[in-house]
């Protein structure tokens, strides 16, 4: 018995001891963790703080964050909670039936609970009519909406019971897609398409353990989106030419987003993906056109496959209508620092793409700054910017707002009058 108490004995020291030892010389490779982690930088010692305790609560958070095998154990933990009780240690994902990951957002746009309400929608359907008409008569440029797919729409059967509780209510991608279409404005909704085609295609659209629609997915929608330009433009653009479908049992990483980030030991099982290898055909005569997007991270895709770059002459692209890539690599640059008639004037086509209709606010702001600058007549949201510009007190708070995020002052003067301006349509949308 003295030799088993001796063992465990060690065996304990030696636990405790090789997380400092890993810690310290690294003896071990270890892999990092997706996601974000906020640093805990390791505290200035002070001998006060330490008498006190002060210094030992500080250190606490920076050795939790560094101690040795904190990776490995970190994934060995998620994946017991994961593989046993279906919790996910990752912000805002839902893990469905037959381990479909889903973002509760994306389930949220699917049910209708993010319904932003007919009389907000109505107002921005109304907006972008008057774009597309005045941006084609003025400034020869054509304006389109893009739906792009929700995963909640695409895989509703993999939605967890304890959540599909009550009614499904009017969604905001329905009813934009509805008064888009009786208004005439210039759509796409790929939602709709994919959805579709779901129960007939023989490869996957949208992948098991990501956020958004999968690669092949993607290169159907952008071989669409190619072909609706040619007709609207009047034009020849360069065709995706397919030249091969690559077959892998395991997602690649542009399609295994979601499971990344929930830091697990074991893959989680999924369908064959298909993989498109495919070239671009054009006439190096023939000038591509010119595009301005405005979307959320749908567009990546696109981009990082080269099927912006073959088939438009720019990569100009706002994220959320905030970010201005490709500068953004460069310097940060925000939309509210830019000349927004000179950007779009120089566009073929402008083009607003955002899954779950942009769960509610479509375009992110773009629709009201566009339409304050060109549209002529009086607006609930000049009237609003006029009563700033008359209030010395309110103007003191947004002049430190303009600095604190350097940003013109007039463009934050706008932002917050249309805040007020959607909210006041919120409220009315409540009750109408």
């Amino acid at each position: 018995m003295t030799w088993i108490k001796s063992t465990v004995f060690l065996l304990a020291m030696v636990m405790l001891v090789l997380p400092a030892v890993q810690k310290a010389f690294k003896i071990i490779p270890t892999v990092g963790l997706e996601g974000y982690f906020a640093p805990e930088a390791r505290p200035v010692f002070a001998l006060a703080d330490f008498i006190t305790g002060a210094y030992q609560q500080k250190m606490t958070p920076h050795l939790d964050r560094t101690i040795g095998f904190r990776n490995e154990l970190t994934r060995l933990f998620n994946q017991v909670d994961f593989s046993l009780f279906s919790i996910p240690h990752a912000a805002r994902i839902v893990v469905g039936k037959d381990n479909c990951l889903q973002a509760d957002y994306h389930i949220d746009a699917y049910l209708g609970k993010d319904f932003i309400g007919k009389r907000f929608i109505d107002d921005k359907v109304a907006r972008l009519k008057y774009l597309q008409e005045y941006l084609l008569k003025k400034r020869q440029v054509h304006l389109l909406v893009i739906v792009a797919p929700g995963k909640g729409f695409y895989y509703p059967e993999t939605i967890p019971g304890r959540i599909l509780k009550g009614k499904k209510g009017i969604t905001n991608n329905d009813y934009y897609s509805r008064r888009l279409t009786e208004s005439g404005v210039n759509l796409i909704d790929f939602n709709r398409w994919l959805v579709s085609m779901k129960d007939t295609s023989r490869h996957i659209l949208y992948p098991k353990t990501g956020v958004h629609w999968s690669s092949f997915g993607a290169f159907l929608c952008a071989d669409s989106l190619v072909r609706y330009l040619e007709v609207r433009l009047n034009r020849p653009l360069p065709h995706l030419v397919l030249d091969s479908l690559v077959k892998e049992p395991v997602a690649r990483r542009v399609d295994n987003d979601m499971y990344r980030v929930l830091n697990l030991m074991c893959a989680i099982g999924g369908p064959v993906m298909t993989y498109p290898v495919f070239h671009h055909a054009y006439s190096d005569t023939l000038p591509k056109p010119a595009a301005l997007f405005i979307s959320d991270s749908f567009y990546w895709n696109w981009h990082d496959n080269g099927i912006i770059k073959n088939t438009f002459r720019n990569e100009e692209m706002w994220y959320y209508d905030k970010e201005v890539y490709p500068m953004q690599r460069i310097k940060p640059m925000n939309t509210a620092q830019i000349d927004l008639d000179q950007a779009i004037s120089r566009q073929d086509v402008v083009i607003l793409m955002e899954t779950n209709a942009g769960y509610g606010n479509l375009g992110f702001g773009f629709v009201d700054r566009a339409y304050e600058y060109y549209y002529p007549g009086k607006t609930r949201i000049r009237q609003l910017e006029k009563s700033f510009r008359s209030n010395p007190e309110m103007m003191a708070l947004l002049r430190k707002k303009a600095k604190e995020q350097n940003l013109p002052l007039d463009a934050i003067v706008l932002t917050d009058a249309i805040f007020i301006y959607n909210s006041e349509l919120k409220r009315i949308s409540t009750y109408n």
